[in-house]
């Protein structure tokens, strides 16, 4: 295992080096999974798929409509949403490697004329005003420091009326024991996430940012089986993450990660906001 610390990488960087592992433990995506049933590894792709469906089925998506995709990852559920909706659809993602894959996927699976994925920080988006007939945030707005800034930014781009969905982990209550703050800290460290944010706080950024929430639902006992799932299957195919990250790295994806699972102080949110008809949400940067 690499002991360079990798202190100067950014967050494209560290999935460029983790992302294979990482898909391969997830059942090919990069998120976590809905878990209805018994919690088996082998299932953590159908697991995804529910996660997936979820999150796109509240979107309320009609065929032909363009959507965003924010943080898109390796393209799985880019693919799965715009084949099951018949929508087009935009994955940006921070990491070249992961748009290579990604446009790769859609040539394999069809897409190409369907999909498209490109280098770009949802920070600083690019896309005229009013672009996208909806968009969908599956566990990325979590990096934002600036959950207003992102938002803002999100809003200029969707058309008024439009939805956007969003994952996130929120705190529930305050976390109770020091073993829980260890584990939370590191995790936003390794992750480079912001700030946990209380389910308040939460709206507050949003209503900020010029949209309104519609719907706040925290799935967190569906959700957290697979931090459990997730760890064992990072362990059993450990030989090919150790190659790529530190041993503090190592500790956070697949010793530290387990333990998530007890953790009943965070929730899991699935955020439904809606750009208000006929206003103009701020602008943010």
């Amino acid at each position: 295992m690499t002991t360079d610390p990798r202190a100067d990488d950014d967050l494209g960087t560290f999935y460029d080096r983790v992302n294979d592992a990482m898909a391969d433990a997830m059942g090919g995506y990069l998120h976590g999974g809905y878990w209805d049933g018994p919690v088996d590894p082998e299932e953590v792709e159908r697991a995804a798929d529910r996660l997936t469906d979820f999150v796109s089925d509240r979107l309320l998506l009609a065929p032909g409509q363009r959507v965003l995709d924010i943080g898109s990852g390796n393209g799985k559920a880019t693919a799965r949403i715009a084949r099951r909706h018949g929508v087009r659809v935009t994955g940006i993602t921070l990491s070249p490697r992961q748009v290579r894959q990604s446009t790769e996927l859609a040539a394999e699976l069809a897409l190409s004329d369907t999909v498209d994925f490109e280098v770009h920080d949802m920070l600083g988006l690019s896309f005229p005003d009013a672009a996208f007939d909806a968009a969908y945030a599956i566990e990325s707005i979590c990096h934002a420091e600036d959950r207003t800034g992102a938002f803002s930014g999100l809003a200029r781009v969707l058309r008024p009326g439009a939805l956007l969905v969003a994952t996130d982990f929120v705190l529930l209550r305050p976390l109770e024991t020091d073993e829980h703050r260890r584990l939370v800290d590191g995790a936003m460290k390794n992750y480079q996430q912001g700030p946990m944010l209380t389910q308040e706080q939460y709206e507050t950024c949003v209503r900020d940012a010029g949209l309104e929430v519609v719907d706040f639902t925290d799935i967190g006992e569906y959700v957290r089986p697979s931090y459990q799932v997730v760890g064992h299957n990072l362990l059993r195919g450990g030989e090919k993450l150790r190659d790529q990250v530190t041993e503090e790295e190592f500790r956070y994806m697949v010793e530290d990660l387990a333990g998530f699972g007890d953790i009943t102080e965070l929730g899991y949110a699935v955020v439904t906001v809606r750009k208000p008809s006929g206003t103009a949400a701020r602008q943010g940067g």
